[in-house]
């Protein structure tokens, strides 16, 4: 039929074309680690370990190179793991095709594939690179990841002479799915030239930044702020004050170590310690974290956009209802049955799976008395298809299955007779064949069978979980209207008839009414690639955008969401574009990773709130203390090792307990209010600093440098039992229990450290006295309770609580 290149050809070819493969991302592991340092925090903390190792301070300039080296390290190692376990998924792909070359049938492998080579592609296929069809038997094909419907697509082979032929019946692209039928075509594209590859390049031309990013560099740049602009305050105030006497160099020392002092250098740690045990949850529920920091930002998620099928449906079809006709001799489960294709070819319609698994024994028995002849394709005109069988008595049918309305157009039934059925089918969402039967008498009208795809039995439940979350949920399908209405009126997302709309009748609105429609819509039909991508850019400037997609198509909208997600089945550019990989499809398992990433941020602003507050507070009281007296009112080695020690505590803040009323909303960094606390707290925080500093100033500079020292690290320990929630601390629940071992820890450093002679003369500590413990203890307790009676009027009015 076809000869086919040959040998010669094709190595010209090969030459000309390279392998067809699409482009491989290189040098991940570089882009990976490159990602870890796309923020600023890690970069500042890099120069503040700089600069603490030139004021003479190499262990603590170690310990915080050991943060940044962990936090990066942990990060590069989970998110190379998950990537290289993505790129598995790969491995389950058919990697060979049959083709026709220098006149014989050969099974080669897809890399090895040129333009003109002749592919032999049947029921099962997935069509390796663009082609145009040459011969086709019964072709259908499944088309579902380049243009989002789920129904069948017929194809025919391209006739020369018909110059109205339009191009999508005769051509094949690179991921779809041969359903049915024998089809010769000739490849005409391959490698970088596919549409499938064109898409894969647009991905890469659509940013979107991690929300936890965006969130800790906006808080490292109010750091720097407040910082130069408080330093430059001291040095400027203690020239004036000490004119020719202020001893320069060694005052800038201190304000470079006071700087250094407020940096919450822990923070990288303690957000991939979350991170990471977030994605470790996550992935005892099948799911793959590629972006360890999408954990943190499926926590700010408000709204979830994602196809019915597979997810909110089980992505297959049952046997629901039927309209049969009175006196007629089959039922029309056995004459759709008998005009079905192959039910033993390799990827059989899911009409055909849901009519054999619907049949009855009786109704079994009464086919083996059939024996098919002849099989009649789709005619996607008529929008049916038929058999010619024959009984065993000899006696042959002409069988015909199809549309209601294939059956209206030759007058077999009426309908205004079937009219209320086929509305209440339709209002279910069903979808709806129809038979006849010809036994050379003239065609009879046979009846009506429906078809759902029913809910997955987890869909009520995630739904109201979502709710609980207050995360709304959109279906954005390429179904018909019909269809996605009932499905989202059976699982509660749509209660009025303005909530679905058609993808083109929404855009066919004035961008003013879009932008004033776009969140109000649940479901969202007949949408095309193009413009979900239109629809996420539109509801991206409303809400955090989580988008769960599979298709090839996909691959722009998932680069654009906030959030990705791809079930294991989706593309490979699917795959390659998301954050999250769901190996089993449930959207439950996006709820819990939503809560999940709640709670995670949630600790993490716990480890903001309680660093910035005290070291905020520490900072305003040295610094402003330095003005008022001839010496250091805590040396740089004793800031450096009060941030060290009240570290340890804050960092277990990670594995915390988080209160349900805390994660009820979306989480984000609300920056007014994180400014308020540092602010408000941090006044009552520098109020009690200068309390140490007004009972022990005139003692010595020992015992005041000594005591504000061990004041500072009980005060920020209370400060974080306080403040680890915003609500009243006997509704905040118990903390974990790392937390209690580690701040019982720190205490005992702090008090221990100053008495042993070595530290002692290492840090320039004075031996602490009893009565001046004492002292400290009963004004830290105090401190708690102020700090906790400033919280909740402080919360209430910020609506925290």
């Amino acid at each position: 039929m076809y000869t086919g290149l040959t040998e010669v050809e094709v190595e010209k070819l090969q030459k000309e074309y390279g392998l067809n493969q699409l482009p491989t991302p290189s040098y991940r592991f570089l882009k990976l680690l490159a990602r870890q340092f796309s923020g600023i925090f890690n970069i500042l903390l890099l120069i503040a370990a700089s600069v603490t190792l030139y004021l003479g301070e190499p262990i603590d300039a170690g310990l915080m190179s050991l943060f940044v080296f962990l936090s990066v390290s942990l990060s590069l190692y989970q998110e190379y793991k998950s990537n290289a376990a993505a790129s598995t998924l790969q491995s389950y792909l058919k990697k060979t095709i049959s083709v026709r070359r220098a006149n014989e049938d050969r099974e080669i492998s897809i890399t090895e594939l040129v333009p003109g080579d002749i592919l032999k592609l049947e029921s099962g296929d997935i069509v390796p690179a663009d082609a145009y069809i040459l011969h086709a038997v019964g072709a259908r094909v499944d088309e579902t990841t380049f243009t989002g419907e789920s129904i069948p697509v017929i194809k025919v082979a391209r006739n020369l002479s018909d110059k109205n032929q339009a191009t999508n019946e005769y051509e094949l692209l690179q991921g779809v799915v041969i359903l049915a039928g024998t089809i010769y075509a000739e490849v005409t594209k391959t490698s970088g030239n596919t549409r499938l590859a064109s898409i894969a390049l647009s991905t890469s031309t659509i940013q979107s930044y991690s929300e936890l990013t965006k969130g800790v560099d906006r808080i490292s740049t109010f750091i720097l702020r407040a910082t130069i602009i408080t330093l430059l305050f001291v040095v400027i105030a203690n020239v004036m004050i000490e004119g020719v006497e202020a001893d320069i160099p060694h005052l800038l020392i201190f304000s470079i170590a006071l700087a250094v002092s407020v940096i919450p250098e822990a923070l990288p740690l303690v957000i991939t310690f979350s991170l990471s045990r977030g994605a470790l949850r996550l992935a005892k529920r099948n799911v793959i974290v590629k972006r360890l920091s999408s954990v943190q930002d499926l926590g700010s998620v408000e709204l979830l956009c994602t196809d019915k099928t597979g997810t909110i449906t089980e992505n297959h079809l049952i046997y629901k209802n039927d309209y049969l006709v009175p006196g007629f001799p089959y039922h029309p489960l056995i004459l759709s049955w008998l005009a079905a294709h192959d039910l033993h070819e390799r990827m059989p319609e899911p009409f055909d799976h849901a009519i054999d698994e619907a049949l009855s024994e009786e109704q079994r028995k009464q086919i083996k008395d059939f024996e098919l002849l002849e099989e009649e394709a789709f005619d996607p005109m008529l929008r049916s298809n038929g058999s010619i069988v024959k009984r065993v008595d000899g006696q042959q049918f002409h069988i015909r299955r199809g549309s209601p309305e294939y059956f209206f157009s030759q007058g077999l039934v009426d309908k205004e007779l079937v009219r209320q059925w086929l509305e209440d089918e339709e209002e279910q969402g069903r979808r709806i064949l129809g038979v006849s039967y010809d036994d050379g008498s003239g065609p009879r009208f046979g009846g009506f069978v429906s078809f759902a795809d029913t809910l997955k039995a987890s869909t009520a439940r995630t739904i109201l979980e979502a709710r609980q979350l207050n995360v709304a949920i959109t279906i954005i399908t390429g179904d018909a209207t019909r269809v996605a209405e009932a499905i989202g009126r059976e699982t509660g997302l749509v209660t009025k008839n303005d909530e679905v709309i058609e993808a083109g009748d929404f855009f066919a609105l004035d961008a003013l009414r879009q932008r004033d429609l776009v969140g109000e819509i649940r479901v969202f039909a007949r949408t095309t690639p193009e413009q979900k991508l239109k629809l996420l850019e539109l509801l991206k400037e409303k809400f955090t955008v989580g988008f769960l997609g599979e298709g090839i198509n996909d691959a722009p909208a998932l680069k654009s969401a906030h959030v990705s997600m791809v079930v294991e089945s989706a593309s490979d550019v699917a795959r390659e574009t998301a954050d999250i990989i769901l190996t089993k499809q449930n959207l439950g398992v996006i709820i819990e990773g939503i809560r999940l990433g709640r709670e995670t941020h949630a600790n993490t602003l716990k480890y903001i709130r309680a660093t910035l507050v005290s070291n905020f507070g520490n900072f305003y009281a040295v610094a402003i203390g330095s003005l008022f007296i001839s010496f250091l009112p805590m040396l740089p080695k004793q800031l450096l090792l009060l941030n060290l020690l009240s570290d340890f505590p804050m960092m277990a803040i990670a594995f915390d307990r988080v209160n349900k009323a805390e994660i009820k909303k979306p989480q984000r960094y609300e920056f007014r209010s994180l400014y308020i606390i540092f602010i408000t707290l941090g006044l009552v925080s520098t109020v009690f600093d200068f309390m140490w500093f007004a009972l022990f100033y005139k003692i010595s500079p020992e015992v005041l440098q000594t005591n504000w020292f061990i004041a500072s690290v009980i005060t920020e320990v209370a400060l974080l039992f306080s403040i680890r929630s915003m609500l009243p601390i006997e509704k905040a629940g118990w903390p974990a229990s790392i937390i209690i071992w580690l701040s019982g820890f720190a205490i005992l450093f702090a008090v221990i450290l100053p008495s042993i002679p070595v530290t002692a003369t290492f840090f320039s500590f004075a031996p602490p006295l009893p009565s001046h413990l004492a002292l400290i203890m009963g004004l830290a307790t105090v401190y708690f309770i102020v700090s906790e009676l400033v919280k909740r009027p402080l919360s209430r009015f910020l609506k925290l609580s």
